[in-house]
């Protein structure tokens, strides 16, 4: 079990909770982890980078000039590889970069990410952290009370759009609702600004 402060959004501690950190693993696995990055970051490849062949360049398959008489190295089709404007040789072709990974293996890796965090003193717990409207300012103030730099993750129970708006405008800092919670976003950021009910829906969830 471990003691995490709860603060308020001016910064002051309001209250203790226990976690118990066992729900997310014994340990961090380093492999699974690299395998979820690696998954994650080849997902997000399009592949639609194309090169032309020979046979795809448009032009003459004539040779531009006479064989021998001109002074000239001898040439062939313009089109040809190595020419100006002409073929690329064994150049990329358009292709499905993505990797799968199964769903127990993905959940395991977010765990990993999140018991890192924990232990490192990486993830914030706050009481709430809603915005009435989209003010980006009182949500930088917020970090700012925080002490939070370097990059920021901020999760909450359910998505809401005008705490979206709020975070969106701030530099390295990313957004995402509890479902939608991955290993690669958590790795990414520095610090993981986490609310109650998130820390809530861990224990209660990823047993």
């Amino acid at each position: 079990m471990i003691e995490i402060p709860v603060y308020d959004k001016q910064g002051n501690v309001q209250d203790k909770v226990q976690f118990d950190e066992t729900c997310l693993g014994k340990f961090v696995n380093m492999k699974l982890l690299h395998a979820a990055i690696v998954t994650f970051q080849a997902n997000q490849r399009l592949g639609t980078v194309n090169t032309r062949g020979v046979r795809e360049v448009v032009g003459r398959t004539t040779k531009p000039y006479r064989q021998k008489g001109t002074g000239r190295a001898r040439m062939g089709t313009p089109r040809r590889v190595g020419s100006r404007g002409g073929a690329t040789c064994h150049g990329p072709k358009p292709r499905d970069y993505s990797l799968s990974m199964p769903k127990k293996a993905r959940r395991a890796a977010l765990k990993s990410a999140l018991l890192g965090k924990f232990r490192d003193g990486e993830i914030i717990v706050i009481n709430e952290l809603k915005a009435e409207q989209p003010k980006t300012k009182e949500m930088a103030t917020t970090l700012k009370n925080l002490k939070i730099n370097g990059g920021c993750l901020v999760v909450t129970k359910d998505r809401d759009e005008n705490t979206y708006k709020s975070f969106r405008n701030l530099p390295k800092t990313d957004f995402s609702n509890f479902g939608d919670l991955h290993a690669y976003g958590v790795l990414l950021r520095k610090h993981v600004l986490i609310t109650k009910d998130v820390l809530d829906a861990i224990s209660q969830e990823m047993k």
